[in-house]
């Protein structure tokens, strides 16, 4: 039986959404100081909650999400899309709108789709920590 190696596009992989940063962000936190945890989008702590108009909708209509939708998005969300860029001038079709489940989700899917092995990607620095980690 063949040894399991980690692939080798992981080696160097730094996520710091849990990695050093996070375990000095705790460091610093122990020591009394307030540490505002920016890196992973959790809105809900920063006391931001959804439109009260859009948990209302997501209760009305929660009977209707008991399937699988179009894996590219939901087709009334993906046209609302288009619409949006069409009204500022963009020719956009609702063929060209995918939706997924996030923006890690979708960085990932972009990068697969654009990049190849050993291609370069320019990154800001201070970036957000999964581009370094899905690159």
């Amino acid at each position: 039986m063949s040894k399991y190696e980690q692939a080798s596009r992981l080696q160097g992989v730094h996520y710091d959404v849990r990695g050093k940063n996070m375990v000095e962000a705790q460091r610093m936190e122990a020591e009394g100081q307030r540490v505002l945890h920016l890196n992973i989008g959790n809105l809900a702590s920063f006391g931001f909650a959804p439109p009260e108009t859009m948990v209302r909708t997501f209760i009305t209509h929660l009977h209707e999400s008991d399937g699988y939708s179009d894996a590219r998005g939901i087709y009334s969300a993906r046209t609302a899309v288009a619409n949006y860029y069409q009204t500022r001038g963009l020719n956009v079709d609702v063929p060209q709108v995918l939706i997924g489940n996030g923006v890690s989700e979708l960085i990932s899917m972009i990068l697969q789709a654009m990049t190849n092995i050993g291609d370069e990607i320019l990154i800001p620095a201070p970036d957000y920590p999964l581009w370094t980690a899905q690159t």
